[in-house]
């Protein structure tokens, strides 16, 4: 699992699912750094939300590995309806709860479910290959918290800076491990 880079947003607001929203020179960065946390066990598959951010972080991705990149639209963005285009301080706190803490935020359930509709398919799609998904800060925590039997109570200060990379094992026992949490200012998050 690979969060996005960071995302060239001067203006500072909630982007979500608006188009235009493409990565920051830092982002790419981010995303090189990823690229290196990835080859002690290279992809075989790549997949990527629609968003423009991760499809760009995909095409950095791939330009290691001469791998197509699969779109599919349930690892996108978390839905947050008419929250798009305003402040981050306009969210109500906390602003992911399971069923959705406003009627136009969508809920963890919701993220959940496409996320591991998402999974399931893909499992039985590509058997014993290694599987690279670009996603989103949300829906990855959400679904991390689900494997690791964690509360949502995580979330706020879960380690997923922009260009992290996570490695999740789904056999008998499921396992979860950061590659890397790191910005590139140094910053070290553990989880």
């Amino acid at each position: 699992m690979i969060r996005h880079g960071e995302v060239y947003n001067p203006q500072g607001i909630i982007y979500g699912r608006l188009p235009g929203f493409g990565l920051s020179e830092r982002g790419r960065r981010q995303i090189a750094a990823a690229a290196e946390a990835l080859h002690a066990a290279p992809p075989t598959v790549l997949y990527a939300s629609p968003m423009q951010r991760t499809q760009e972080s995909a095409a950095l991705l791939a330009e290691q590995w001469p791998l197509p990149i699969q779109t599919d639209e349930r690892i996108i963005e978390t839905s947050i309806g008419s929250f798009q285009g305003r402040r981050f301080e306009d969210l109500p706190k906390p602003y992911i709860t399971e069923d959705g803490a406003h009627p136009e935020l969508e809920g963890a359930a919701s993220m959940r479910a496409r996320f591991m509709d998402w999974v399931e398919d893909v499992q039985r799609r590509h058997p014993n290959e290694v599987i690279a998904a670009v996603s989103h800060r949300d829906p990855i925590i959400v679904a991390l918290l689900h494997w690791q039997q964690r509360s949502l109570d995580a979330l706020p200060d879960f380690a997923m800076d922009p260009g992290s990379v996570y490695e999740v094992t789904l056999c008998e026992r499921i396992s979860v491990r950061a590659l890397r949490t790191a910005d590139e200012n140094g910053s070290q998050a553990v989880l």
